[in-house]
């Protein structure tokens, strides 16, 4: 299991589910939706997307970006 830490300011997980049907590498979040509640301007707010690869093939994560 590979834990990541994220600051959010807003956005979502997209794509994950249309991967499921294809052979390869396969990225499965423990959880899909997380509500961090109300965030003040200029205050950060934290939040752990645990996941794991349930493919055929290794998962390889180049880059991650947040906005």
């Amino acid at each position: 299991m590979v834990t990541v830490f994220l600051v959010l300011a807003g956005g979502g997980l997209t794509g994950v589910r249309a991967a499921e049907e294809r052979k390869g590498p396969r990225i499965e979040f423990q959880q899909d939706r997380v509500d961090i509640g109300k965030v003040k301007q200029g205050e950060v707010a934290v939040q752990i997307f645990e996941f794991k690869n349930a493919g055929d093939e290794p998962l390889v994560i180049n880059k991650v970006e947040t906005s």
